[in-house]
C-alpha cells in the first residue's frame, strides 16, 4: 500500500537521493581536506629541509652544518619528529630525536633537480611517519646528498578525525533539515489531492453533489472537467428515469382499457386477453422498476435517509389501513425503532418503493401492530419490517418471493411487491430474507450497502 502512495514515493527517493548526495559529497570533502592537510604538513617538511641546506657547508670535501634545527620536537627522543642526511645510502648525519633508531628509508632517492614529495614509511615503534626528501648537489662535494625529513602520520589523521566529525554531524544536520524540508514540501505540495480525495468522498458519501474549495491553478481543469462529468451524468440519470417514468404512464393507460375490454368479454376470449394483459402489465411494472433503479445505480452521491422515509410512509399507511385491526375500529399502528440518523446506498424513490412494498405487505397481514427498526451490522444496514399477524409457514417463505405468488388470493394485490423487492435490493448489492417475527408474524429483513 505504501509504495502505491505517491506521497511516500516523492519523500523516499528524495531522502535516498539527498543522502547519496551528502555521502558523495562528504567523500569528495574529505579527500579534499586530506589532501590539503598533507600538503600542508609536506609545505612545513620543506621548510626545514630549507633550512638544514642553510646551515649546509662544505670543508675540505665533507659536508658540515653550523646549526641544527631549532624545534625542540627534533630533540625529543622517538617522537616522530626526525631529520637524516644521506650520502652514498650512508647517513652523515641525523636528528637527535631517531636516539638509537634507524629509519626505514626507499632505497631509491628523489631525482635532483624535482620539488620534494611526499610519502608514509613506518618509523620506531611502528609509527607511521610521514617523509619529505629532496637530493642536493653542492658545491666542492663529490656526491649529491638527500636531506630526509618525517613527522608523526597522526597529526594528519587526528585532523582527518576532528574534520569527520565536524563534517559527519554537519551532514546529519543538513540531512535531517532536508529532508523535513522535503516531507513538508510534499504533504503541502499534496494537500490540494488530499482535499479533492474527500470531497470526492464527501460525494459519494451523499454530503454533497459537485466538488467545492479553492485549489491550485494546477488542479483547477481537473476538478471544473470532474464537476461538468457530475453534472453531465446527474443529466443522463434524471433523464434515463423521466424516460421510465413517461413510459410507465404511457403504458398505463392502454392496459387498463384492455382490462376493460377483457371484462366485458366473456368464455375463453375473454379470458385468455385477461390473462395475457395481467402478464404484460406485470412485465411492465417489473421491468420499469428495474430499468428506474439501474438508471441510478451506480451514481456517486446515492444516499437515502431510512428515517425520513419511513416516517413518511408510517403516517399514509396507519391512514390508509385505518379501521383495518383485528377489531372494530382498531386502527393499524406501525411503532419505529433506531430509524434516525440511519442511512443506506441507493435512490430515494427506489428505496422508498421498496419499504413501501415491505410495510404495506405487513400492514396488510398483521392484526394490528407493524414493526420497523434498523441496525447497522459491519458495512450493511438491515432494515427489519415485523408484524403480528399470522405468518406465513417456513416451507412457504421461498415461494412468497417468487414473481407474482401469492398466498392468499381473496387479499388485494398482483403479487409483483416482493419480487419487485428482491430485485431491486439485489440491484444495490442487497438482499431481502424473510424470517419468523418475535410479534408472532412476519420478519422481513432488507439488507443494503451503508454509506
Amino acid at each position: 500500500m505504501f509504495f502505491r502512495s505517491v506521497s511516500f514515493r516523492l519523500i523516499v527517493l528524495s531522502i535516498a537521493w539527498i543522502g547519496l548526495a551528502l555521502g558523495v559529497g562528504g567523500a569528495v570533502l574529505g579527500q579534499s581536506f586530506r589532501t590539503h592537510v598533507q600538503n600542508s604538513f609536506d609545505i612545513g617538511l620543506r621548510r626545514h629541509v630549507q633550512e638544514v641546506l642553510s646551515y649546509a657547508e662544505v670543508v675540505d670535501g665533507k659536508l658540515n652544518l653550523t646549526h641544527r634545527p631549532t624545534d625542540p620536537s627534533f630533540i625529543r627522543p622517538l617522537s616522530g619528529w626526525y631529520w637524516q642526511v644521506v650520502q652514498d645510502g650512508i647517513v652523515i648525519d641525523r636528528s637527535r630525536s631517531e636516539w638509537d633508531a634507524t629509519l626505514a628509508l626507499p632505497a631509491e632517492v628523489p631525482e635532483l633537480g624535482k620539488p620534494p614529495q611526499g610519502f608514509y614509511i613506518f618509523g620506531p615503534r611502528n609509527k607511521r611517519l610521514r617523509v619529505v626528501g629532496q637530493t642536493v648537489a653542492l658545491p666542492g662535494l663529490q656526491h649529491n646528498i638527500t636531506i630526509y625529513f618525517t613527522g608523526p602520520a597522526a597529526v594528519i589523521e587526528n585532523a582527518m578525525e576532528e574534520f569527520r566529525e565536524t563534517t559527519i554531524a554537519s551532514l546529519l544536520i543538513l540531512g535531517f533539515s532536508l529532508a523535513f524540508a522535503v516531507i513538508l514540501q510534499v504533504i503541502l505540495g499534496l494537500k490540494p489531492l488530499k482535499l479533492l480525495r474527500k470531497k470526492l468522498a464527501d460525494i459519494h458519501a451523499g454530503k454533497t453533489e459537485r466538488l467545492t474549495g479553492r485549489y491550485p491553478s494546477e488542479v483547477e481543469p481537473l476538478v471544473a472537467d470532474l464537476n461538468e462529468l457530475l453534472d453531465h451524468n446527474a443529466q443522463v440519470i434524471e433523464r434515463a428515469r423521466t424516460h421510465a417514468g413517461n413510459l410507465a404512464h404511457a403504458l398505463k393507460t392502454p392496459l387498463a382499457v384492455l382490462t376493460n375490454e377483457a371484462d366485458v368479454l366473456k368464455g375463453d376470449t375473454g379470458r385468455t386477453l385477461s390473462e395475457q394483459v395481467e402478464a404484460m402489465n406485470e412485465l411492465v411494472t417489473r421491468h420499469l422498476a428495474r430499468a428506474r433503479a439501474a438508471g441510478g445505480l451506480g451514481a456517486p452521491g446515492l444516499k437515502a435517509d431510512i428515517g425520513e422515509i419511513v416516517a413518511g410512509l408510517q403516517r399514509t399507511l396507519e391512514r390508509i389501513h385505518m379501521h383495518r385491526g383485528p377489531g372494530d375500529g382498531e386502527d393499524v399502528r406501525i411503532s419505529l425503532v433506531n430509524v434516525r440518523g440511519q442511512y443506506v446506498v441507493g435512490d430515494r424513490q427506489d428505496i422508498e418503493e421498496m419499504l413501501g412494498n415491505l410495510m404495506d405487505n405487513a400492514c396488510k397481514w398483521s392484526a394490528g401492530r407493524v414493526r420497523v427498526s434498523v441496525e447497522l451490522i459491519g458495512k450493511d444496514t438491515v432494515i427489519s419490517i415485523d408484524d403480528n399477524g399470522a405468518g406465513v409457514p417456513e416451507d412457504k417463505w421461498e415461494a412468497v418471493l417468487a414473481r407474482g405468488k401469492r398466498l392468499d388470493e381473496a387479499t388485494p394485490g398482483s403479487g409483483l411487491g416482493l419480487n419487485i423487492v428482491t430485485d431491486l435490493a439485489e440491484m444495490y448489492l442487497g438482499k431481502l430474507e424473510l424470517g419468523a417475527s418475535d410479534l408472532g408474524g412476519l420478519r422481513a429483513n432488507l439488507t443494503l450497502p451503508a454509506p
